[in-house]
């Protein structure tokens, strides 16, 4: 249940989106309430390793903060800045990925928030961004842990992926805030991520798994490190070369995977496009040709006799079209896990 503090949240409008239908094991069909979707999972699943199951993030995930009083940020590209003051409407369109706020994101299933920041000249606080400002980031944090401190079944991985006119006391400062945000709630970095399950998890209470991109991170025993997680970039503006980049990337079979299932629009695709956005030209084709041949991919561990790359993290742009049919389809993905019975049983315990 969302408590009184979350209700107070601007909230997604379609709340039959939350609920999903997946497929059993006995090919029954199966109803998974998205806001509690982990705790939902069959027993077997939950003693799977974290990095082996199918999990649904958003890509840039706070952008839904900017608007039309955002100023650039400093991750804007040159010919971002040149454009600005003429064309301010027309970067709003190409620069916003995400509709819905960070709670909105978690009752619809989102477990994984990818997160760029930066600070701002004269103020003493952090910014989420991506080429403008978005929002300051205390509020979208604390939806986080109010969300946990709710679900304690649920797991919320933390990418801070970029960090934009940071310097070494910024880092600190930030790392001290994350650190007295979660505390005990942090999943502490570990040699082994085989022993990381929703089941180990819940029996320590911790929930929430921050991953620090930066070499600050080494100085700090509770966050993950960027090996532990790697996202690369597809840098594909067609169709075809993305669902090829996703469907031959490899991965460590040791360690977690971030899938961008995203395209990424160059300033040539942008200007022959400009009166469109984002959302329509990248977003849409992405959901009505790359969503269904995610039946195509499965979890599990990567073998040398794998054909495509297992999936674990799998990110998209705007995750509330279509009623959420994005993590519906990324989370119904680890049923597959059930039709090996044995393999689980023998690798897993």
């Amino acid at each position: 249940m969302v408590g009184p503090d979350l209700r107070a949240s601007k909230r997604f409008n379609a709340p039959a989106c939350r609920i999903g239908t997946i497929m059993s094991d006995n090919g029954a069909a199966q109803s998974i309430d998205l806001e509690n979707w982990m705790r939902d999972l069959p027993e077997q699943l939950k003693n799977i390793p974290l990095i082996y199951l199918a999990i649904p993030g958003s890509h840039d995930s706070m952008t839904y903060g900017i608007t039309r009083n955002s100023s650039l940020a400093p991750d804007a590209e040159p010919v971002l800045k040149r454009l600005y003051p003429l064309f301010q409407g027309t970067i709003l369109r190409w620069t916003i990925t995400q509709a819905i706020d960070a709670l909105q994101q978690l009752l619809i299933g989102i477990r994984y928030f990818d997160l760029r920041l930066a600070t701002k000249t004269g103020v003493d606080q952090f910014f989420f961004t991506h080429g403008m400002y978005a929002g300051e980031i205390s509020q979208p944090l604390n939806q986080v842990k109010e969300y946990v401190e709710q679900h304690p079944h649920e797991v919320v991985i933390l990418d801070f992926q970029h960090f934009y006119g940071f310097s070494t006391e910024d880092h600190q400062k930030l790392i001290r805030y994350v650190l007295n945000l979660f505390g005990p709630q942090l999943v502490p970095r570990q040699p082994d991520l085989n022993g990381v399950t929703l089941n180990s998890l819940q029996r320590l209470r911790q929930q929430v798994i921050v991953v620090y991109r930066h070499p600050s991170v080494l100085s700090t025993g509770e966050f993950w490190q960027p090996q532990m997680l790697p996202s690369p970039w597809p840098r594909q503006d067609s169709i075809r070369g993305l669902l090829e980049f996703l469907k031959n990337v490899k991965r460590h079979p040791g360690m977690g995977f971030v899938h961008q299932a995203v395209l990424t629009p160059t300033p040539g695709f942008i200007i022959f496009r400009w009166i469109s956005s984002l959302r329509e030209r990248c977003a849409k084709p992405v959901r009505n040709e790359i969503y269904p041949r995610l039946a195509e991919f499965s979890p599990g561990r990567p073998t040398d006799r794998d054909g495509m790359t297992p999936v674990n993290v799998i990110i998209a742009d705007f995750v509330e079209m279509n009623d959420a049919i994005f993590s519906k389809s990324v989370i119904h993905l680890n049923m597959k896990l059930l039709r090996k019975t044995d393999s689980i049983t023998h690798t897993y315990g």
